[in-house]
């Protein structure tokens, strides 16, 4: 009998922690005032306020999923967007607050993507300069892609190109 009931427990504890990571899957962070003022705070003042902030995984100098393992580097962070730039920043758990990473000005980029693998999804900008930058959007519990946030994002930079063409070189 109080072998049964250990293992009631262990299944209770295990149906918790699945309800609390899918009850995180969200990676869009937009409506978190905690994190829209933080966002806020390490954006330049004279920056536009973010209309979208994303838990992302940033992969420098990587074109997509083939090419995250060519990246040395990756940082988790959030990616905002904010006017026609993207804003990635990483949380300094020394300081408490936001380090500016990375800016892109996606207006002024080559391409904006999104690559596929599998179900998952990765939002990839090639800048003039043919450098890559590739950002692999996070559920809370960061265990999987959320391809509809990266879809969504994508969708909200092509219309601000598309709004905005980049000048004729």
């Amino acid at each position: 009998m109080r072998r049964k009931r250990s293992h009631i427990g262990c299944w209770r504890l295990l149906g918790a922690v699945a309800l609390g990571l899918a009850a995180g899957c969200a990676s869009d962070l937009s409506n978190d005032a905690d994190v829209n003022k933080e966002v806020v705070i390490a954006m330049p003042t004279d920056a536009p306020a973010p209309t979208e902030v994303v838990r992302a995984v940033w992969f420098p100098y990587a074109n997509g999923f083939k090419a995250t393992d060519q990246s040395l580097v990756h940082v988790t962070g959030v990616l905002a967007l904010a006017g026609d730039k993207l804003w990635f920043m990483a949380w300094n758990d020394h300081e408490h607050h936001y380090d500016m990473l990375h800016v892109i000005d996606f207006i002024q980029a080559d391409k904006v993507g999104v690559d596929h693998f599998g179900t998952a999804a990765m939002l990839v900008v090639q800048s003039g300069n043919d450098s890559f930058d590739s950002f692999q959007f996070m559920g809370k519990g960061q265990f999987a892609s959320d391809p509809r946030e990266t879809e969504q994002l994508y969708q909200a930079i092509q219309a601000l190109r598309a709004k905005s063409p980049a000048p004729a070189q």
